[in-house]
């Protein structure tokens, strides 16, 4: 989508609960060319509205069999849902899409979709996530 976004002078930044550290492997290990951001505390996350307190992880103790941690017991951890935000320049939200399933993002059609839309005075198509 890169070309049709900078058509527009639409950048892509993507902003996760990683760390700077492991955003840095991420963009290396999938060669990404986009900005990523990383906000491990979710502060931005947060100031979004994006916060999903549901993400099963599992607590470890240091009981280790064959060098593997013994989980002790599953929790509940605190991350991003996946949302995808068109952001005017002047830090307006002008298209939301957000999805319950993590593996989901908004399909290139709709992304360009709100684009266009956004561009035109329009409001953008609606549909769900994965289309």
């Amino acid at each position: 989508m890169e070309p049709a976004l900078a058509k527009h002078g639409v950048s892509v930044i993507a902003l996760s609960k990683d760390t700077v550290e492991e955003a840095a492997i991420h963009k290396e290990r999938d060669g990404l060319s986009l900005t990523l951001l990383a906000d491990p505390k979710l502060d931005v996350i947060r100031q979004y509205g994006v916060e999903h307190h549901k993400s099963l992880g599992f607590v470890t103790g240091r009981l280790m069999i064959g060098g593997i941690p013994i989980v002790l017991a599953p929790s509940f951890k605190t991350m991003a849902i996946p949302t995808s935000l068109l952001v005017d320049e002047s830090g307006r939200i002008v298209w939301i899409d957000q999805t319950d399933d993590y593996r989901l993002r908004s399909s290139n059609r709709r992304v360009l979709g709100a684009v266009e839309a956004a561009f035109a005075g329009l409001s953008a198509p609606q549909e769900r996530a994965g289309d």
